[in-house]
């Protein structure tokens, strides 16, 4: 997969993450805050591998970082992890 691919799905995934936390505000601040924030999909395995790799060089680089799975739940659409070192 190139980067351009893997940037553009993740961008379609954002937007659904994006509606997410704009209808939980309180999330951003307690989950997200000052992160990078890596969508995961639940059906792109392919997508999921290279942005395991984006994890490691973000972190790599010392920053903070969360993973955030999409679901299959129509309730909480969306899974929120924080990844360490």
């Amino acid at each position: 997969m190139s980067k351009k691919q893997q940037a553009q799905k993740n961008l379609e995934l954002s937007v659904s993450l994006a509606d997410f936390i704009a209808k939980h505000p309180k999330l951003s601040k307690i989950v997200i805050s000052g992160a990078s924030v890596v969508p995961f999909s639940m059906s792109d395995e392919k997508l999921n591998k290279e942005n395991d790799k984006l994890v490691e060089e973000l972190l790599e680089e010392g920053k903070k970082v969360v993973k955030a799975q999409e679901t299959k739940n129509h309730i909480t659409p969306w899974q929120f992890s924080q990844v360490s070192v």
